[in-house]
C-alpha cells in the first residue's frame, strides 16, 4: 500500500480531524456555560478561568463566543489591575457584549479607583444584578448610586473607611427588587430602603446605633449579625420587633442581660457562635424567651476549636431545648460541611 494512502485526505473538512466541531451550536454554547463559574458569580477578566479562553481555541468557537452574552454577564474586576486603561476597556467590551442581559460584578480590593474605572460601569447601572463592591470610601460609592437600578437583587459592600460627615449617605434609593444585602462596615450613616429587605448581614457592629437599622428592617426574614464584643447588651431603647424574620445566625457573647429585647415571633431557626461564656445554656435559654420564639426548631450552637465538648454537654443542650432539633460543633466542623 503506498504510503500516501495512509495519509488523512487533505480534500476533507477539518470536522473530520475534531469531531467537536460538529457539535449544534446549541451544545457547544451549554459547554461554554458550564466552563464558567455558576451565575452570579464572577469569572476574572482574564487569564485561564476568564470566557477570553473560549476565544482563543479556533474560529468557530471564537465566533460562537463572541456571539453568547451570558458568558459575559458576569465578572470579577481584580483592582490592582483597573489603573490600566486597558483593563477598563475590556469591562466595557464585556458590558457591551452582554447586553441586555442582568449583570453580576464584582470588584476589590479597595484601592484609589481612577475616575475611567466609574465612567466605564455607570452606564450600564440599569442592568446591574448583582454587586459585590469593596471600596476605599464613600465618595467613590456615592459614585456608582447616582441613578437608579431597577433589576439589583443583591448587594455586597465593604468600605475601608468609615462613612464621613454628619449627614446619612443615601444609596440605591430606588431598587424595587432589592432584598439581601451584605454589610462589614457601621452601617448607621448608611440609608438603604431598609424596609423592602428581606435578608440582612451586619458585621463588625461596633456602635449600638447601627442596630436601629434592624427597627427599619421590618420584612426580614434571614439575618446574620456578628456583633463586636460588649456592644449587644449596651444597646438601650425600646423592643426591636422583625415579625417576620424565620432565621438569624448571632455571633456575640450572651453573658449577661440585654440592653434591648428581639421579639422575634416567626423564629424557626437560631444559629449561635458560643465565646464559652460561663453558663451559655442559661443564656441561651433567657435569649429565646425573651425573643418570644414559641416557633423555633433548629437551634445550632458553633463552639471554638479549642474548646472540648464533653457528651454530658450535648445532653445538657438537648435537656434544655425539647422539641427543638440542636446541634453542637467546632467551627472548623461547620466550615467543612456547610
Amino acid at each position: 500500500m503506498p504510503i500516501l494512502s495512509l495519509c488523512p485526505d487533505t480534500t476533507d473538512s477539518s470536522t473530520s480531524y475534531c469531531p467537536v466541531l460538529t457539535l449544534p451550536t446549541e451544545i457547544v454554547v451549554e459547554i461554554f456555560i458550564h466552563f464558567l463559574p455558576v451565575y452570579p458569580r464572577c469569572p476574572p477578566l482574564g487569564g485561564l478561568k476568564s470566557p477570553t479562553i473560549l476565544t482563543q481555541i479556533c474560529r468557530d468557537w471564537r465566533e460562537i463566543a463572541l456571539a453568547t452574552c451570558r458568558l459575559w454577564r458576569a465578572m470579577s474586576v481584580e483592582t490592582h489591575w483597573i489603573v490600566f486603561p486597558r483593563e477598563v476597556a475590556r469591562m466595557r467590551i464585556w458590558l457591551q457584549r452582554s447586553h441586555p442581559l442582568p449583570a453580576s460584578l464584582r470588584c476589590g480590593p479597595p484601592i484609589a479607583f481612577p475616575s475611567r474605572f466609574f465612567a466605564a460601569i455607570a452606564p450600564y447601572r440599569q442592568r446591574w444584578a448583582y454587586l459585590d463592591l469593596r471600596l476605599r470610601d464613600d465618595t467613590q460609592l456615592a459614585a456608582l448610586c447616582d441613578g437608579p437600578t431597577p433589576l439589583l437583587k443583591r448587594l455586597d459592600l465593604s468600605l475601608d473607611s468609615q462613612i464621613a460627615g454628619i449627614d446619612p449617605v443615601v444609596v440605591f434609593s430606588d431598587a424595587p427588587l432589592l432584598h439581601t444585602v451584605l454589610l462589614d462596615f457601621p452601617a448607621a450613616m448608611l440609608t438603604l430602603p431598609w424596609a423592602q429587605l428581606t435578608s440582612l448581614t451586619l458585621k463588625l457592629v461596633d456602635a449600638p446605633e447601627n442596630l436601629s437599622i434592624l427597627k427599619l428592617a421590618s420584612n426580614l426574614r434571614y439575618h446574620h449579625l456578628v456583633l463586636e464584643q460588649m456592644m449587644f447588651w449596651s444597646l438601650q431603647g425600646p423592643d426591636i420587633l422583625i415579625p417576620r424574620l424565620k432565621s438569624l445566625k448571632l455571633c456575640a457573647k450572651l453573658d449577661r442581660p440585654l440592653g434591648a429585647t428581639f421579639i422575634l415571633p416567626a423564629l424557626r431557626h437560631l444559629a449561635v457562635v458560643e465565646y464559652l461564656n460561663p453558663e451559655p445554656i442559661a443564656a441561651l435559654a433567657d435569649f429565646i424567651a425573651s425573643a418570644g420564639c414559641a416557633q423555633l426548631d433548629e437551634l445550632s450552637v458553633t463552639v471554638p476549636d479549642f474548646a472540648l465538648i464533653s457528651e454530658d454537654a450535648y445532653l445538657a443542650y438537648h435537656k434544655a431545648f425539647p422539641g427543638v432539633l440542636v446541634s453542637v460543633a467546632k467551627l472548623n466542623e461547620r466550615k467543612r460541611y456547610s
